[in-house]
């Protein structure tokens, strides 16, 4: 029976977010909707960047399926996410000032809008939109999936029932808010899980004796829980050499194309926030990651044994911690599920209502008439994947692998070409795409076609999710930028437009390079 006093700090924490809420769509500025409700006016500042850059980065993967990969596998995983701790570098150091120099001369909302105008694509704005739908609705069936076990853990309602209950709140702020409250939310969020973190790290070292003594137990129980590579995976090492290599790519260069943070960095004030931003999540992304590998190292030596590992933070949390702590640390896991679904719940309502309803079939549709369609899209889309979780798969981090996978395989080698090589080639950013996100999907189901076929002997030597030791990523992302590239060279600019021109005022034309 859960504590009073755990359920009143979760729910007090429920009040503000739906207060703010409730604020951010009275302080709606009237300018344009669309740049109102997906990017807030383009008005960061350095703080609202860095938080909502990190919270949306830190998903239920972070605080639900990492940590029960943690509890499963022991000290490996500090390999494992050894790569996070430097996105804010590769991600926002890298792309941030020219997506937004580039985003601010075109005009546009969302990715794919940046896509089409950069490429005057219209096929490509719609095949990125697609690449979206897909891959950020699985990432969002994870976080579903997390929000149900939550709210079954804290208050003993069935894993439905839980679901259902998460559903619609998030549901509800994201489609009344929009961005602004999606920010705002963000960064309340981004404290509760740092602090959330940093609380319970102390109280787990209390409670377990100290990392010696619990690396001890560890050892004990198998040892293979304190070294590399990691306990055995039906005889499989779980984290080879390929692997660990694989999943600091996925980590690093992945991060770096996912359409949920690329949005936050086309809406920050001016460069000078930028910069302290980054030093920020830096600094952000150091206080959660290590702590975590510390915190559910030790929930294994303490913890009875679970049968569902991805309940195990907010067990732990109940575990360690008084009702009140323990509600806010809740909270923590809670926060992160929400700031993230509600970041891919925006993502995907634009695809719908701007990307594919407002350019493709209706371009003079008036702001009243886009406010509805964009409302509902983000209702409808959040429906749809509620009813999907409601059947979801046993862990949650290999699907926030396989979306967040697909979306950097499509996503990667289109966006580089289009804000740095003047080259590069309509035909090529959707050559690109399709390369890259169809192998992911490829490789993930082509060991079931393959048995289902009959071929179980070919099918036996595919270890999926690795190929010849490396993670699908590593095989998707080098096709895609060399069939980008490879495009490029072979069907290059027949002439150059004004947009061209104007982006890449230093870089030679073709027609200069005869």
């Amino acid at each position: 029976m859960v504590n009073l006093g755990t359920i009143v700090a979760f729910l007090s924490y429920f009040l503000v977010v739906f207060l703010l809420c409730f604020i951010s769509y009275r302080s709606q500025k009237p300018q344009s909707f669309l740049k109102e409700y997906y990017l807030c006016g383009r008005s960061l500042g350095p703080w609202t960047l860095a938080f909502t850059f990190a919270a949306t980065s830190a998903s239920a993967g972070s605080f639900m399926g990492f940590p029960s990969l943690i509890y499963r596998y022991g000290w490996i995983l500090a390999l494992w996410i050894a790569g996070y701790t430097v996105v804010p570098l590769v991600t926002m150091g890298v792309l941030g000032k020219r997506l937004n120099q580039v985003a601010r001369y075109l005009g546009s909302i969302t990715i794919p809008d940046l896509l089409r105008d950069r490429f005057q694509s219209e096929t490509l704005g719609v095949l990125a939109s697609v690449v979206i739908i897909i891959f950020q609705s699985a990432f969002m069936l994870a976080q579903f999936k997390a929000g149900g076990l939550i709210m079954n853990t804290l208050f003993g309602f069935s894993y439905e029932t839980g679901l259902i209950i998460f559903s619609l709140s998030v549901i509800l702020y994201t489609s009344v808010g929009g961005f602004r409250a999606v920010v705002w939310t963000d960064v309340m969020q981004g404290i509760f899980m740092v602090l959330g973190v940093l609380v319970m790290l102390p109280l787990a070292l209390k409670i377990s004796g100290g990392l010696n003594e619990s690396t001890s137990i560890l050892f004990t129980r198998n040892p293979a829980l304190v070294h590399v590579p990691g306990p055995s995976v039906d005889g499989t090492a779980f984290l080879p050499l390929g692997l660990a290599a694989s999943f600091f790519l996925i980590f690093t260069l992945g991060a770096m194309a996912q359409p949920s943070t690329l949005v936050r960095l086309m809406a920050f004030r001016d460069s000078k926030s930028l910069s302290r931003a980054l030093i920020l999540v830096c600094i952000y992304f150091s206080l959660v990651y290590i702590p975590l590998v510390i915190i559910f190292t030790i929930s294994r030596s303490i913890l009875p044994p679970l049968e569902v590992s991805d309940q195990v933070m907010p067990l732990m949390a109940t575990f360690i911690a008084s009702p009140f702590i323990a509600g806010i640390l809740i909270a923590a896991p809670y926060a992160a599920i929400m700031s993230s679904v509600d970041s891919f719940l925006l993502l995907v309502s634009s695809s719908c209502s701007r990307d594919i309803y407002q350019r493709v079939f209706n371009p003079q549709a008036s702001e009243k008439k886009m406010r509805t369609i964009s409302q509902a899209s983000t209702v409808v889309v959040g429906s749809i994947v509620m009813l999907l979780a409601l059947n979801p798969p046993e862990l949650l981090q290999y699907v926030i692998i396989f979306a967040s996978s697909g979306l950097a395989a499509g996503f990667l080698a289109p966006i580089l070409m289009a804000l740095f090589w003047r080259r590069a080639t309509a035909k090529a950013a959707i050559s690109a795409m399709l390369s890259g996100a169809g192998m992911i999907i490829v490789l993930y189901i082509a060991k079931p076609i393959l048995v289902s076929l009959g071929y179980s002997n070919l099918a036996s030597t595919l270890q999926i999710p690795s190929l010849m030791g490396l993670d699908p990523f590593v095989w998707s992302i080098g096709t895609s930028l060399t069939v980008g590239i490879t495009v490029s060279l072979i069907r290059p600019l027949q002439g150059e437009n004004r947009i061209i021109k104007e982006l890449f005022p230093n870089q030679v034309g073709p027609e200069r390079e005869l």
